[in-house]
């Protein structure tokens, strides 16, 4: 389906100009300009239409939360439905967020990333699971085919014998590590994916201005929100990770905010 088809149940001016956005999203994503205004125009890879809803109620929610910072806020079609199925995926238009991708090699921009995470969790926590596109209580893992069949099937592929196991041990540690924390730590809804790509910041003061792709958001351990915060960020490798990564905490007062069970987990899976 053409663009412009994709476009015709919103009421845009005719003169709208469509632009890709910056490669490196999950979707396919296009800049829409006309009158001096802005949206994002998104064509989903990774949700069905139910999904989509989801997320846009979770949006809903979210939008009325007071938070400091923009979330995408879809914008309803003539008929007042805010998402359009495709044969390339549901379709959806939000509002443009003005912000850029924030540079995270001080310590100041990771204590803001560290605050907004902690905002937006506060704020999540008070959304009900079926309003979010995916549910995780059982686990990211929790679907993976038997792991020795699965080390056979990659050495079929062609895989090195000692590439297969280094793969094979990390999916041993990482279904031990779940299996160490499913069920005893305290679980929301969470955005799961806050690296720099899902952020915008103010070029001027560093402030936090949106969060976007709640694509993969879900119920799930509220402590993940913190590891993938710091691991994606890159805060937990290199020299001086410690510092960074403290900042990232700091930033959002994860150390109060957690308990000293949360906080372990978070030790371990970062």
């Amino acid at each position: 389906m053409h663009l412009t088809e994709l476009l015709a149940g919103w009421d845009l001016p005719p003169d709208a100009q469509l632009s890709p956005t910056a490669a490196g999203t999950n979707n396919h994503t296009f800049r829409v300009a006309a009158g001096g205004r802005a949206w994002c125009l998104r064509v989903s890879q990774n949700m069905d239409l139910g999904q989509v809803r989801a997320e846009h109620r979770l949006l809903d929610r979210l939008a009325r939360a007071g938070l400091s910072f923009a979330v995408p806020a879809p914008v309803p079609r003539r008929d007042g439905t805010t998402a359009a199925d495709s044969p390339d995926g549901p379709v959806t238009l939000c509002e443009w967020i003005p912000g850029v991708r924030p540079d995270l090699s001080t310590e100041p921009a990771l204590a803001a990333l560290g605050g907004a995470a902690a905002e937006l969790s506060t704020a999540l926590a008070a959304v009900p699971a079926h309003d979010a596109p995916f549910d995780w209580q059982g686990g990211p893992l929790a679907d993976l085919p038997d792991l020795a069949a699965l080390e056979r099937d990659l050495r079929a592929a062609g895989l090195d014998a000692e590439r297969a196991a280094v793969l094979r041990d990390g999916l041993d540690r990482a279904v031990a590590a779940w299996a160490g924390i499913a069920g005893r730590l305290p679980q929301q809804v969470v955005h799961a994916d806050l690296a720099p790509s899902n952020v915008l910041v103010d070029p001027a003061t560093g402030a936090v201005t949106g969060i976007l792709d709640f694509e993969v958001a879900g119920f799930w351990v509220r402590a993940v929100e913190l590891t993938v915060a710091l691991a994606l960020s890159g805060s937990v490798r290199g020299p001086g990770w410690a510092r960074r990564a403290a900042a990232v905490a700091r930033g959002g007062a994860w150390g109060t905010r957690l308990t000293g069970a949360e906080l372990s987990a978070v030790v371990a899976g970062a």
